[in-house]
């Protein structure tokens, strides 16, 4: 038999082989899809316990399910970007905000949802730390990164036969988490992801072993296997040294030598966690029933977490310094009316933060564990290594102010500066239309007071308590909640009230808490707190009388406050967050109350004269359109990825051909570096060249199909052959003159190409790594 049969009998299994043959392609594809599920199962070191983790699982399995249907019908990668941004849209859209879509189609409020979730997770992200709770920013941004990382591993894995830059996009995800998360099960969830990617590059590899390979005979079967049989052995050795030893070696437990999850703290008296604005809504809905704490405490009022002095256009959040707390607690201002004062005994059971409850203003605190407190602020949390303030038991004596109204009407109108320079700031561009109907709204009032009051009735004359809304307290959505909405909770209640407020000249901030509870039957002192209760409300710096409360959500009350509020006490009836145990507070209050000024027209209109001042001028639709600006945006940053990326190939190329070239200083290696170039160019234009062939049969075969180089190949092959056996070394002419007919090779390849071809191998990603 000659070598000609041989070969071509070496390529053609038996039926007994491929009866035998592993079905490694398929293989490979679960393993990459595993590669995924490991790097998302390593999420739960940044997230709290929940039900996050099926859904992300889920649209794993999807995402890659779809990158293999549409490769194995043939769809070229271009085709297959629409279908996989369609899928991810509609996934993304059905799991984390299905309420808003039609028919699962997603919606513009859809849109408003989404992009609001995850601009206030991209707010607290610098803030937080692991674990911590899974907003639903944090998990839309994890799904995109699902969507895309299944394309493009899959197309690197099985179209370009890039194995290892396949797993790029998990390892993105698994090193950030890694970077980012706690201590929890790190070297198992390390193992896991670690195993799955060295089993997918095993498997790849042998899929391609068995397609290239030149086996004889039964070895076409059982080379893969030989390889797998060595590569599973090699793995479970080397998950036993590492997994098993390597956490048992000496200073495996120590303190890292540079710690990336410390970067940026500012000592052991930093802490931060989500805002509690955040998870306000999920409390209310998803966790109404839950007993958050309970206290006993001979005074009914609103138990306060902490207040939220900073509004940076998006979300409202907090800046503070914690001292050590025990005993008594400084003031943070002076309030010069009369306080009623008593103490608290709360037991916390599911709050899940670092604050601790208190009515306001706390003046001393007794506890067994160590805890800080914030005096400009009034804040009290636990200490920096205790992770949260759950199964914490406390007293804490506070002296709760009863203002009087003529009081606060005569308050000093002088602002000091620390109080202006943190209580008015407003980001650059705060929407003019909020600021015009805030001046409305408060046209006839003559102090502050009176202005705070008119905010507070505006509210809840004209406005609706409802759920049933999405969250957030940006800009747009102040605009979308004054102007469109005119319903929602606490939340957008509190957060455009202060920004109106700080629009007006008025220092205002954010408070969050809790209402009292629901006293118990057989202990009418003992009130409990439920997930239900959780709330938000606005307070202004009143003068020598510091911060007063204010309550412009429709349903709620504040005990003591009724007399200077006009609001009744009030909360969420058991069961029910979106009620009240009383009848929602009229609009005014007395005949000479400040409200009097205030708009009283009918809940779903605002006043006419605002109407007519918000409104589009002749000739307008309204205003204007918010997606022109996004879909600019999206293009500008769709131009500058392209260019980015031609900048990138481009110039690996040209860079990686000059240190080539600089490197070839002697006519031999000039000679080399020429017929490498031109084997080079051969193959881009679909040349097959085997390295069993001479130099001339080389040029036989290139010039069968670059007839144009069939002169330049086949002197460039003479002169090769000449450099590696004539005795006589080559000369700087030969080097000089070989690199030209490279060059030559190299033009009459680039031309046989069609103009798409052309551009399409020349811009490959693979150019970035080499030819």
């Amino acid at each position: 038999m000659t070598a000609a049969t041989l070969r071509r009998s070496s390529r053609a299994p038996t039926a007994t082989g491929a009866e035998d043959r592993l079905p490694l392609l398929a293989l490979s594809e679960i393993a990459l899809a595993a590669v995924m599920l490991a790097a998302v199962l390593g999420l739960r070191r940044a997230f709290l316990p929940g039900d996050w983790l099926a859904p992300l699982l889920l649209q794993v399995v999807g995402a890659h399910a779809l990158a293999i249907t549409m490769r194995r019908r043939g769809l070229p990668a271009l085709a297959s970007v629409p279908a996989t941004v369609v899928a991810a849209a509609l996934a993304i859209t059905w799991i984390y905000a299905g309420e808003t879509s039609v028919f699962g189609i997603p919606t513009g409020d859809t849109v408003d949802v989404l992009s609001t979730a995850v601009r206030d997770a991209a707010t607290v992200f610098s803030d937080v730390k692991a674990p911590t709770d899974a907003l639903p920013g944090f998990l839309i941004a994890t799904s995109v990164t699902i969507w895309l990382g299944a394309a493009l591993s899959d197309w690197a894995a099985f179209q370009v036969n890039a194995s290892l830059e396949a797993t790029l996009p998990s390892a993105t995800l698994f090193v950030l988490t890694a970077i980012l998360g706690a201590d929890i099960d790190r070297v198992l969830l390390a193992v896991l992801w670690t195993v799955t990617v060295m089993v997918f590059l095993l498997l790849r590899r042998a899929d391609r072993l068995g397609i290239t390979a030149r086996w004889v005979g039964e070895r076409r079967g059982r080379g893969p296997r030989s390889l797998l049989l060595l590569g599973v052995s090699l793995i479970a050795v080397a998950v036993a040294v590492a997994g098993l030893l390597g956490p048992r070696l000496p200073g495996a437990d120590s303190d890292a030598v540079l710690s990336l999850t410390d970067i940026g703290d500012d000592g052991p008296d930093t802490r931060v966690t989500v805002s509690p604005l955040v998870d306000i809504r999920s409390r209310l809905i998803e966790q109404a029933d839950v007993e958050v704490f309970s206290v006993r405490s001979p005074e009914r009022s609103y138990w306060r977490l902490t207040s939220l002095d900073r509004f940076d256009g998006r979300i409202w959040s907090s800046t503070g310094s914690y001292g050590s707390a025990d005993g008594e607690l400084d003031d943070g201002v002076s309030i010069e009316s009369p306080r009623t004062t008593f103490e608290q005994s709360y037991s916390i059971s599911s709050l899940a933060q670092i604050w601790l409850p208190a009515a306001y203003e706390p003046q001393a605190i007794s506890a067994g564990e160590d805890i800080r407190y914030d005096e400009v602020s009034s804040t009290l949390i636990v200490d920096t290594d205790i992770e949260s303030s759950d199964n914490v038991d406390y007293r804490v004596t506070s002296a709760l102010p009863v203002h009087d109204p003529e009081a606060l009407a005569a308050a000093s109108t002088e602002i000091p500066d620390d109080i202006a320079e943190r209580y008015l700031e407003l980001p650059g561009g705060f929407s003019d239309r909020v600021r015009d109907l805030a001046s409305q709204i408060t046209m006839d009032s003559s102090t502050p007071y009176e202005s705070a009051l008119a905010l507070q009735n505006f509210f809840r004359a004209n406005f609706t308590y409802d759920l049933d809304v999405g969250t957030g307290h940006s800009d747009e959505a102040i605009e979308n909640f004054l102007f469109e909405q005119q319903r929602g909770y606490c939340e957008q209640f509190a957060g455009s009230y202060a920004a109106m407020a700080r629009s007006l000249g008025i220092p205002a901030r954010v408070a969050v808490g809790f209402t009292p509870g629901t006293a118990a039957d057989a202990d009418p002192g003992l009130y409990r707190v439920r997930g239900e209760n959780a709330h938000a409300w606005p307070e202004v710096y009143l003068g020598e009388y510091g911060w007063v409360s204010f309550e412009p959500t429709p349903g709620r009350g504040a005990p003591f406050a009724e007399q200077y509020t006009g609001v009744p006490e009030q909360q969420a009836a058991a069961g029910d967050p979106s009620s009240a145990t009383t009848a929602p507070a009229p609009a005014t209050t007395t005949p000479e109350s400040p409200a009097e000024s205030s708009p009283t027209t009918r809940p779903d209109q605002l006043p006419e004269d605002l109407e007519a001042e918000t409104s589009a001028p002749a000739g307008e639709t309204g205003a204007s359109n918010p997606w022109f600006g996004r879909l600019a945006w999206a293009a500008g940053l769709l131009v500058a990825g392209v260019a980015l990326y031609l900048v990138a190939v481009l110039g690996a190329v040209a860079w990686r051909r000059h240190r080539r070239r600089a490197a070839a200083v002697t006519p031999t290696q000039r000679l080399a570096l020429a017929w490498d170039d031109s084997i080079r160019a051969a193959r881009r234009a679909g040349t097959t060249i085997r390295d069993t062939e001479t130099q001339r049969e080389t040029a036989a075969r290139i010039t069968g199909r670059l007839p144009e180089a069939a002169e330049a190949i086949t002197t460039l092959a003479a002169a090769v052959e000449n450099g590696m056996y004539a005795p006589a070394a080559p000369s700087d002419d030969d080097g000089a003159r070989a690199l030209t007919l490279a060059g030559d090779v190299e033009q009459a390849a680039t031309d046989s190409l069609r103009p798409t071809e052309r551009a399409r191998r020349t811009l490959h990603p693979r150019r970035l790594l080499g030819d």
